[in-house]
């Protein structure tokens, strides 16, 4: 359950990526990068400058495999769990390995959903619904992101992917598979209990998703919304301020909240985002309209889990 990719880098260093897939669509990955000599590759993991690169490993590359080793002579060996033999494998092949872990992950989806009906507490099942109906559209974006628009998609959860074109590439279900995972480890989390059921808290989604609500003795709600989706790309920030009259509670206890926002120093005049804040039990589902100038590749809708105002000092 561990996948090793080595790729070409700038200055004719090799990059190394080690993938632990113990979950399906594990994200928990080991990087590295050093120098090839021949069939030799001599690495370390990738740090910060000024960092210590820690343990120094080989690679002895053949047609067929990769082993991986600690460099002779060294001191005080960390593990970092690299070490061993990868066999290559095909496109094809390295496609159905990723298939094969985006059947699992959407399996226990589906089975963390099923559990979820039980172990979510009542009043917060009707964001479970809503997330159900959200779902499929989410993941699609999650795979956009991480492997590129495609022309294949999936209808989910379900026990077998209904490609609609051409069969996904191993970047694609790998992409489907890690999206889902980030699906079933949303479900199977559940709120801080000490999360209110008002506005203040501090909410996140599936990852990089973050809302930040406060409500004011006059009834105003600031809100804070943003958007990290892609590694070493600047998160987008959102702020606005919902008057008290637009701040609402249902008889049902859904509280509601609307606001506007306007670049008002953009050269280029757009139209204003809207945002509506629904809080759903201890969840907070986000829409928005107008905002992907503002957002780029990312997005804020969608559903939020709770957690509590952090202590102040």
């Amino acid at each position: 359950m561990r996948y090793l990719t080595l790729t070409q880098a700038e200055g004719g260093n090799t990059r190394v990526v080690v993938r632990f897939a113990w979950d399906p669509g594990s994200m928990a990955t080991w990087e590295g990068f050093g120098t090839r000599q021949d069939k030799v590759l001599s690495f370390a993991r990738l740090v910060g400058e000024g960092e210590d690169r820690g343990t120094f490993f080989l690679a002895e590359i053949s047609e067929s495999r990769v082993v991986v080793d600690y460099k002779p002579g060294q001191k005080q060996l960390q593990d970092a769990g690299i070490n061993g033999t990868y066999r290559r494998v095909s496109e094809t092949k390295a496609a159905q390995l990723a298939k094969k872990e985006f059947q699992a992950a959407n399996e226990r989806l589906i089975a963390s959903l099923k559990a979820a009906t039980k172990t979510w507490a009542p009043g917060d099942r009707a964001a479970l619904s809503r997330w159900r109906e959200e779902w499929p559209g989410l993941r699609q974006r999650w795979v956009d992101l991480g492997a590129g628009p495609v022309g294949s998609s999936t209808s989910g959860p379900s026990k077998s992917a209904e490609v609609k074109s051409a069969e996904p590439t191993a970047q694609v279900w790998l992409a489907m598979a890690q999206a889902t995972a980030r699906g079933y480890s949303f479900v199977e989390g559940l709120p801080d209990p000490k999360t209110g059921l008002g506005w203040d808290g501090e909410y996140d989604d599936l990852g990089g998703g973050h809302v930040s609500l406060r409500q004011s003795k006059e009834g105003r709600l600031r809100a804070t919304l943003t958007s990290a989706r892609e590694p070493g790309v600047e998160a987008s920030f959102l702020e606005g301020t919902v008057p008290a009259d637009q701040v609402k509670a249902g008889k049902d206890g859904e509280l509601t909240a609307e606001f506007t926002y306007s670049d008002m120093e953009a050269v280029v005049k757009r139209p204003p985002v809207r945002v509506r804040l629904t809080k759903l039990g201890r969840y907070l589902r986000v829409e928005t309209e107008a905002a992907q100038p503002y957002v780029g590749r990312g997005w804020w809708d969608g559903i939020y889990r709770g957690a509590p105002v952090p202590p102040e000092g």
